[in-house]
């Protein structure tokens, strides 16, 4: 069946929604693994989707993909709607988190960065530092736009310098919103406001042993990927879940700069192999993002790139192929819960 991403959860329906990127394949299903709906996004013709790393989710009652546009369609794949972004862009970070979501009558989505006045890389970068907005929201009826959730002040990074693409994982979380990015293991919370997402705190993750990528001058940017060893795999945050009276945070610390020398990365398959030597860990906060414990190891049966919590605090996560075994005609859904005590 390939490979299969778990990226949303309809507590309404108690349904999820499985994505095979290599195949553009969207599979709806219930509790029970029974498949509600399956269909391929075209890549050709009239109802054709277009875009890199496509990240489907649910929205009310129907499915959200930002691609080249905002596509709205049916949970049975049929497009109802294309929207464009109102002015010309392009993306300082790409890859399969970025996403758009409906935000009463209107849609919200990671934005992107406008090329009105040309692509300069540096100063898109430091007017996120800036306090840039992190997602805009746009009312399809009018046109009208703006910008929301913008970046905090922090002292993860320091004026001038360049850290790497800041690729943001921003996810939802009933009216709170949780925003991250690489490279520096902190999340910042926000409050759903009157169709704004307020910034309300800073939380940093104090984490042993983590190795981030050392920053370059911003204007020897180019240079980031060859002084962090050609290995661009560092601390950051991969998926928030907050369960009724505790959040969890999933993040990777990197791995050392002697450790990356002892691989050849030309050697693609010595590369995978130090890949996949990141370990995952997880933080526990109490409701209030006090901090209860940190560096506490996860399942490594399960994938925890896309896990989730269903309507009953349960943590959903589809079984790790890559670690835990290859099955050829199914795919495995775990369920966990959060205990208190040492672990067996």
């Amino acid at each position: 069946m390939g490979n299969l991403d778990l990226k949303d959860y309809d507590p309404a329906t108690n349904q999820y929604l499985a994505y095979n990127h290599q195949k553009r394949e969207i599979l709806i299903f219930d509790s029970s693994g029974n498949i509600q709906e399956l269909f391929t996004l075209p890549s050709e013709g009239p109802e054709a989707i277009h875009g890199f790393g496509l990240n489907p989710t649910f929205s009310e009652n129907g499915i959200c993909i930002f691609g080249d546009k905002i596509y709205t369609l049916s949970r049975s794949g049929n497009v109802l709607n294309r929207t464009d972004i109102p002015y010309p862009y392009f993306w300082i970070v790409g890859g399969g988190r970025i996403a758009a979501f409906s935000f009463g009558d209107k849609l919200l989505y990671y934005k992107p960065e406008s090329a009105v006045e040309g692509q300069d890389r540096q100063a898109a970068y430091q007017r996120m530092l800036d306090g840039g907005a992190m997602m805009e929201v746009l009312d399809t009826l009018s046109g009208d736009y703006f910008g929301t959730m913008h970046f905090p002040e922090t002292d993860a990074f320091e004026l001038g310098l360049f850290y790497g693409y800041p690729t943001p994982l921003i996810q939802n979380g009933g009216s709170l919103w949780f925003l991250s990015v690489t490279n520096a293991l902190e999340f910042h919370v926000y409050d759903e406001k009157q169709q704004q997402l307020i910034f309300e705190k800073t939380v940093k993750i104090s984490a042993k042993n983590a190795f981030p990528d050392q920053p370059v001058p911003l204007e020897q940017m180019d240079t980031f990927f060859e002084k962090n060893g050609l290995v661009y795999r560092i601390p950051q945050i991969h998926r928030f879940l907050p369960l009724e009276d505790h959040f969890l945070v999933f993040y990777s610390k990197g791995v050392s700069p002697e450790t990356k020398a002892a691989y050849d990365v030309s050697d693609p398959a010595q590369r995978m192999e130090l890949v996949y030597s990141f370990p995952m860990e997880m933080a526990v906060f109490d409701s209030d993002f006090n901090k209860l414990t940190v560096d506490q190891p996860i399942p490594k049966s399960m994938n925890p790139y896309s896990a989730l919590v269903d309507s009953k605090g349960q943590i959903l996560a589809l079984k790790d192929q890559e670690r835990a075994g290859v099955e050829e005609d199914f795919h495995t859904l775990y369920t966990f819960r959060l205990v208190a005590g040492q672990p067996n």
